[in-house]
């Protein structure tokens, strides 16, 4: 039977610890190693450092893995000029692994795309990365915001509010029986003669003319009945 001497039992300790920190630290690393592998960026519109010369309306970046949607999840695309100018709409719309932002460039130059989402592992990831504009012809530029705008907020895109109409000037204060030189008089009715052509309104002169012939008719009937009582006597 094997003896044992007080130096081999301290070997015999020191290699079971030896072993045991090293089965730790292995495991350990091993469960660290799914942490350490967040989704990560396999491509994206505009691609990192190229140049755009045909406008753009929105940036996206497709992930190595679905992004989380949940309502906690932290989804956020900035687009910024040189000078620091916002120009992405706040929107960010994420389908599996696809995330996609509306932009509105401004000015050519460098772009900044500044990202943040929560990856499939739970774990919040985020990057930038630069892309340059330099339009091939004119464009219509936009301004950009000092600040990113929320979702549904006024953004570098949204349309131009059109300008108010002139406040209308008040008349001038018109005098009682006048008119403003250009305000039009107001229509009058006419009423026409409706009698015949040639025959005139005789309505003044008809009950006179009437009561003179009857006057005339009843002297004229007087003077008869005079003659022939007259004649009546003489005979």
């Amino acid at each position: 039977m094997p003896t044992f001497t007080p130096e081999s039992r301290r070997r015999a300790a020191l290699a079971l610890v030896v072993g045991l920190v090293l089965a730790g630290v292995g495991a350990g690393a091993g469960a660290a190693s799914p942490a350490l592998a967040h989704d990560r960026v396999v491509s994206s519109s505009p691609e990192e450092g190229e140049t755009v010369t045909e406008p753009i309306k929105a940036v996206s970046m497709t992930f190595s893995d679905d992004i989380l949607t949940a309502a906690s999840a932290v989804k956020l695309i900035t687009v910024t000029d040189i000078d620091g100018g916002h120009h992405e709409s706040g929107c960010v719309t994420v389908d599996g692994g696809d995330v996609t932002t509306d932009v509105s460039l401004g000015e050519a130059g460098e772009y900044t795309v500044t990202w943040q989402v929560v990856s499939s592992d739970g774990h919040t990831t985020s990057d930038s990365y630069t892309f340059d504009w330099q339009p091939s012809m004119p464009t219509a530029t936009t301004t950009a915001l000092t600040a990113s705008p929320a979702c549904g907020d006024t953004w570098a895109g949204s349309p131009q509010s059109a300008t108010p109409s002139e406040t209308p000037t008040p008349s001038a204060a018109v005098e009682p029986g006048t008119l403003p030189m250009n305000a039009l008089p107001e229509p009058t009715m006419t009423i026409l003669n409706t009698s015949p052509v040639g025959q005139t309104d005789q309505s003044m002169l008809s009950v006179p003319l009437l009561i003179a012939v009857m006057v005339a008719i009843v002297a004229a009937l007087a003077a008869v009945v005079v003659v022939i009582m007259r004649r009546l006597r003489r005979s």
